[in-house]
């Protein structure tokens, strides 16, 4: 057993003594400890990296004029990375993220990852391949996005290292795992104001076509409403008296003419139900042109007086055209006018006359009564009229006011999602962006070798330490004089005897 010296000191000639009668068990771990290191370097195939670094700058500046226009502008600081290192890690760790991954570079399974499928898929036959190999293949992702993630203690930013046997694989996975994750962090920094903004959309949208059929029906009852009041032909408060003195003055006429005819039915007698005047085809034109002309005549009378023109006219119309029908009356005589005498015939005449004059004064009475109905109606109506309309425009000057306070929520929200959006760009930036590895990685290859030469080397000595520890033969004069508490005086060398017989023998051989 190694023993030292009294006073703490190693014996270095013991321990020479010990390394020279161990060599092989120092000198052949080492050997093949780094036969077997460079078996493994040579075996394993290339491996390349890639690596990115993403910085998590400062902040932009918002002036405080921006942030009072656009309040929700009001960003807040970034925090420390030993902070936030957690959320970063479950940010490229979440599935959302890896499969986004995966969908990009357009990964293939490998064999083992199909093999793998395969012994799944007989325990569970019932699942879905593709969704096994996809699951398979998101597990090996986030393992390696585990191992490449690498935080600072000081400094805002983050280092994705991805190694693998294709230089191809490597690089897309570092670039599209930089690139998905600035691009999930650009989306969570506006997820406030795009929901704000697509709500505000939706019922702009929606107000917007609820304020266009508000204003159509509101045109609908104006145009209704004064159809209404064109349909009156102007009777109105004013001209009301006159018109019913107009009426009242038909009424006279009325009666005169109903006079007239009850004298000549009382001179025809009996004979007024058989004597009928048999009118022409022109004599029926005559009469349908008065008609039409009285009516207009009516109507323009509400507006204007007897003096005006158009009225002079028009009446002038209607003297020429009852004469012509008068003419064209007497023309027509009696239907069997046989057996009847000239006075019976001439006071049959006189009675259709008096008929046709007593229709043209009805239909001119029947017109501005009608005209006066519909004025009287209109003012009944015209309160709830009014109520109606005031409604209409309250419901269109509501909608309006809506439609602009959702206008003003959408370029809000536009603009502090901008403001959010080129802020988080300015943070969260690229500063050292993957590259495709061209050679593969050597670093690891002399740290191999150099912890396989010490890896054998301790084996060897800690192999040596155990069989000195358990060996109690003596191997020094030390060991005797410690063991037996003697002074040994002397020893005897070891003696060599020369050669035996046998050894001269086979040497004259």
């Amino acid at each position: 057993m190694i023993m030292a010296q009294p006073g703490g000191k190693i014996d270095l000639r013991r321990l020479l003594q010990i390394a020279r009668r161990w060599k092989w068990l120092l000198i052949v771990p080492p050997i093949l400890a780094l036969a077997g290191a460079y078996v493994y370097v040579v075996t394993t195939p290339p491996l390349y990296t890639s690596t990115t670094t993403i910085m998590l700058g400062a902040n932009q500046a918002i002036i405080k004029s921006v942030t009072d226009m656009a309040p929700g502008t009001e960003i807040k600081r970034l925090p420390k990375i030993t902070d936030i290192a957690e959320n970063i890690r479950q940010q490229l760790l979440a599935e959302t993220t890896l499969n986004k991954v995966l969908d990009r570079i357009d990964l293939k399974p490998t064999e083992g990852v199909l093999e793998h499928a395969e012994e799944l898929l007989r325990l569970q036959p019932h699942v879905d391949k593709q969704e096994v190999i996809r699951k398979l293949q998101l597990e090996w992702l986030a393992q390696k996005v585990e191992t490449s993630l690498f935080f600072p203690r000081r400094g805002n930013y983050i280092q994705l290292s991805i190694t693998h046997a294709n230089p191809d694989i490597a690089y897309n996975l570092t670039k599209n795992l930089a690139d998905v994750f600035i691009e999930e962090s650009l989306l969570a920094e506006s997820v406030g104001p795009r929901e704000t903004y697509v709500f505000a959309s939706k019922q702009l949208e929606e107000n917007k076509q609820k304020l266009e059929e508000a204003r159509e029906k509101l045109r609908a009852f104006k145009t209704n409403m004064a159809w209404s009041q064109t349909r009156s032909f102007g009777v109105n408060l004013q001209n009301e008296p006159q018109v019913d003195a107009q009426i009242k003055s038909i009424d006279v006429e009325i009666s005169e003419k109903r006079g007239q005819l009850q004298s000549l039915e009382n001179q025809l007698g009996g004979m007024k139900d058989r004597i009928a005047i048999q009118l022409s085809g022109k004599a029926g034109g005559l009469r349908g042109q008065m008609l039409e002309k009285i009516s207009s005549v009516a109507q323009l009378m509400v507006q204007a007086s007897w003096r005006d023109p158009q009225v002079i006219k028009l009446n002038q119309e209607i003297a020429t055209l009852r004469e012509e029908l008068q003419h064209e009356i007497r023309a027509s005589g009696v239907a069997g006018g046989n057996g009847y005498s000239a006075r019976e015939l001439d006071l049959a005449v006189q009675r259709q006359i008096t008929l046709t004059d007593l229709e043209l004064l009805n239909r001119q009475k029947s017109v501005l009564e009608g005209l006066m109905q519909t004025y009287k109606q209109s003012l009944t109506q015209r309160p709830s009229q009014d109520l109606d309309l005031a409604q209409l425009q309250n419901n269109v000057s509501k909608l309006e006011e809506i439609v602009r306070t959702f206008e003003d929520q959408v370029r809000s929200a536009e603009l502090i999602d901008g403001l959010r959006r080129s802020d988080a760009e300015v943070r969260y930036n690229i500063t050292d962006p993957a590259k495709r590895p061209i050679t593969p990685n050597t670093a690891d290859q002399p740290k191999i070798v150099i912890m396989a030469l010490f890896g054998g080397l301790g084996l060897g000595v800690g192999l040596v330490y155990l069989i000195e520890f358990f060996d109690h033969s003596f191997k020094s004069v030390e060991d005797v004089e410690e063991v037996l508490g003697l002074t040994v005086l002397g020893t005897v060398p070891k003696i060599d005897f020369g050669e035996t017989s046998r050894a001269k023998r086979q040497a004259a051989v």
